[in-house]
């Protein structure tokens, strides 16, 4: 099964997370690099890159093994790896249009994930990694419904629940019709993820709020089973069971870093001439003048002193032809 997040993860904490994500969502963000992490730490067991910084990213199980892998999608293209790694993709499938919404499940209960697309409230549910006609087409909620996807009865098959601000529509099988399980849980603004927490075959909700994540093995309301405040600013968090032990953790997309800014160009050093000795008939206006023409200023009394170079009357024939 999959479960996929939106926000931030590493090894320090949190802060702004925008939208909301949920188990069988493209992931957003940006970047090559994953990080994966089989347990509740902060050391990613899993450290690789994969596809292109701008790719469209997906995780799931696609053969069945198990694990949950990545996935890149290009317009309606969908590049699948079945391992922790980069490389070739496994299979590539052409499925969809390039515009359309795409969301994940093992919809069939075959231990595979593949893709649904949504046009609106109506989704077109394929149970292989195939192109052509859908194997099945549902219709489902409003078509400006946020979904979910998980399996919330234990039954091995994912299906479609919508989340109307704090309020979720589950239902456990893939027909339209009224939900079979209506449940509150957290608060409007929350960024939810869906995993199974606990290796009990039920998905169950986290939510984040800033730096931590408020995780629950239930859709009842009260306090968390786990609290936990992890991930750096910028990552993309993603989930999924990336060690095949039957339990959802976290992982991180992370964006490249910004090219560091060229080095400014080096300044030499500005010599100032001094001022060439006066010619006759020009001026020094001031002291600091005669002196760098390498005359020495007469004060009123020396020898040599004449008034009429001592334009201001101070005392001093700083003025010198």
């Amino acid at each position: 099964m999959t479960a996929l997040l939106a926000g931030a993860v590493a090894a320090v904490p949190l802060f702004a997370a925008t939208g909301a994500a949920a188990k069988g969502d493209e992931i957003g963000g940006s970047g090559a690099e994953y990080y994966l992490n089989d347990a509740w730490t902060g050391s990613a067991n899993w450290a690789f890159k994969y596809g292109r910084t701008d790719d469209r990213v997906y995780v799931g199980d696609w053969n069945g093994d198990g694990k949950d892998t990545l996935a890149v999608r290009r317009g309606n293209v969908y590049h699948f790896t079945n391992s922790q790694a980069g490389g070739p993709a496994a299979n590539v499938v052409a499925y969809g249009r390039a515009n359309d919404t795409v969301l994940m499940g093992d919809w069939d209960g075959d231990g595979k994930d593949t893709p649904a697309v949504r046009r609106g409230n109506v989704y077109h549910i394929k149970n292989s990694l195939t192109g052509g006609n859908a194997d099945r087409v549902v219709v489902y909620g409003r078509a400006g419904d946020d979904v979910v996807v998980g399996d919330w009865d234990g039954d091995g098959k994912d299906t479609l629940g919508v989340r109307r601000g704090s309020t979720y529509y589950l239902k456990n099988s893939l027909t339209g019709g009224p939900a079979d399980h209506v449940l509150v849980y957290g608060r409007a603004t929350d960024q939810v993820f869906v995993g199974d927490w606990n290796r009990d075959g039920i998905d169950t909700p986290a939510v984040r709020r800033g730096s931590t994540y408020y995780i629950s093995n239930t859709f009842a309301g009260g306090q968390a089973n786990r609290v936990l405040v992890y991930g750096r600013a910028n990552d993309t968090t993603l989930v999924g069971d990336w060690n095949g032990d039957g339990t959802d953790t976290l992982g991180v997309r992370r964006a490249p870093k910004p090219p560091a800014p060229a080095p400014a160009p080096a300044t030499r050093p500005v010599t100032v001439p001094a001022p060439a000795p006066a010619s006759p008939g020009v001026y020094y206006k001031n002291c600091a003048a005669v002196r760098a023409a390498g005359k020495a200023p007469l004060f009123r009394g020396q020898p040599g002193y004449r008034s009429g170079l001592d334009r201001d009357g101070d005392g001093i024939a700083c003025e010198w032809t």
